[in-house]
């Protein structure tokens, strides 16, 4: 049997949606990216902005928080390298701060210790579909930019993304809840500025476009957003299929699997198991003789050759932690499908 690791949820309403887009002949902002942002605001209670990608989002996020060359921003190495990428854009240093090993999520005691005067701003990943707790980084005082990549559907001590930061970021990658192949969205205090942001800072005045900031080229085509409507519009359908797939594999590998922990409303965007280092890789690789496709989310920023130029902090438990995890398929698995990855996973832990 061959269990994919990705399978995005795109049906034939969805491709039709697309294509009557494409024949238009308006494939930059129009009606279905208004619809779609019209429906992403009422999910989210709050009001959103596409947007090209969540790095694209990330970094409208540190601009509005005001970071500038020589700041110093905290932000976690357990992510994608975008969330620290986006630092370096502003000519600000990254300042890595140690994950809470039974999460995943960046340790708030440890940002506590990272903080100096020149701490501009805080990038917070929530980790795999489950919200950092955005109550308790909120006391701290200082701007918090939200990496939600990962936790679209999150929710945690009834606050959801980008209620308590000064930005939350999502993302409509391939490997997403919900996907446009590429494509993002931020929800911001300013989020007028994000407006003139990803047009290139430019504004259509009486008739003629009028450069009123600096801007990048960040926004969305229609023909994207067009493809993402229809998932939006069946998300909570979907995250139910996906919470069953997470049920699942909890009650057979409780007890016997490592697992993070988790905590509120979760996303279930990314199943992760966690083995013992030293077979992490040899367990991949059996797993891919047997049909199954797995990842590996992350492996911790600070140790990427390009910023072991840049910085030598040791973070341990964002290094074991990365060394031990193997990311499982998460979509919505037939109850074959995911029997196989089960037994086959337990079948190799028990070696």
């Amino acid at each position: 049997m061959r269990v994919d690791f990705l399978k995005p949820d795109i049906r034939e309403a969805d491709i039709r949606r697309m294509v009557k887009s494409l024949k238009s002949g308006w494939l930059v902002r129009g009606p279905h990216t208004e619809e779609f942002e019209s429906e992403l605001n009422c999910f989210l209670g709050n009001t959103s902005l596409v947007t090209s990608s969540c790095t694209a989002s990330l970094h409208m996020g540190l601009i509005l928080a005001g970071v500038k060359s020589g700041d110093e921003v905290i932000t976690t190495p357990m992510s994608w390298v975008a969330t620290s990428n986006v630092i370096l854009y502003q000519g600000a240093k990254v300042v890595f701060a140690d994950i809470d090993p039974k999460t995943g999520i960046i340790d708030f005691e440890e940002v506590k210790k990272k903080i100096t005067k020149k701490t501009k701003a805080i990038v917070l990943t929530h980790l795999y579909g489950q919200m950092a707790d955005m109550k308790k980084f909120a006391k701290l005082g200082i701007p918090i930019v939200e990496d939600a990549a990962h936790a679209l559907e999150a929710e945690r001590d009834g606050v959801k993304p980008g209620q308590l930061g000064i930005a939350a970021c999502f993302s409509f990658h391939a490997a997403k809840n919900i996907t446009s192949g590429q494509g993002g969205a931020i929800v911001a205090k300013d989020i007028e500025r994000c407006r003139l942001l990803v047009r290139d800072g430019v504004r259509n005045v009486k008739d003629k476009r009028v450069m009123l900031d600096f801007g990048y080229k960040y926004d969305l085509t229609d023909f994207q957003a067009a493809l993402l409507v229809g998932q939006l519009k069946r998300i909570k359908q979907s995250h139910a299929k996906r919470a069953e797939v997470f049920k699942r594999y909890e009650d057979a590998f409780d007890g016997k699997v490592g697992l993070p922990e988790r905590s509120g409303k979760h996303a279930c965007h990314m199943f992760i198991v966690l083995v013992d280092p030293a077979r992490r890789d040899a367990i991949r690789a059996n797993l891919t003789s047997k049909g199954i496709q797995t990842s590996i989310h992350y492996t911790p920023i600070h140790l990427e050759p390009y910023y072991r130029k840049l910085t030598k902090v040791s973070l341990p438990h964002a290094e074991r932690f990365g060394a031990s995890l193997i990311t499982l398929p998460t979509y919505a698995l037939s109850k074959a499908e995911q029997k196989h990855v089960i037994k086959n996973v337990l079948a190799e832990v028990s070696r």
